[in-house]
């Protein structure tokens, strides 16, 4: 399966969480989501929503160039 990538750097909340719940409703089970953003907000409704719908955070990292990179196994 291959990792699907989403970048929403730059793009204000909700955008990054609506983004990970399309992919991530579109994925196969096991497959990896990783998503690269810069909303502050994100960083706490990205995990919680991957927590309350029984994703397996793998990753989150705060990223040199600025942001967050998440990923996600659904």
């Amino acid at each position: 399966m291959e990792t699907i990538k989403i970048d929403v750097k730059g793009l204000d909340c909700p955008i990054p969480l609506l983004e990970a719940k399309k992919e991530l409703q579109k994925a196969e089970k096991g497959q990896i989501v990783e998503i690269e953003f810069t909303c502050p907000e994100a960083t706490r409704s990205l995990p919680s929503y991957a927590q309350k719908n029984g994703h397996k955070v793998l990753i989150f990292d705060k990223l040199s160039s600025g942001g967050w990179k998440i990923v996600i196994e659904k």
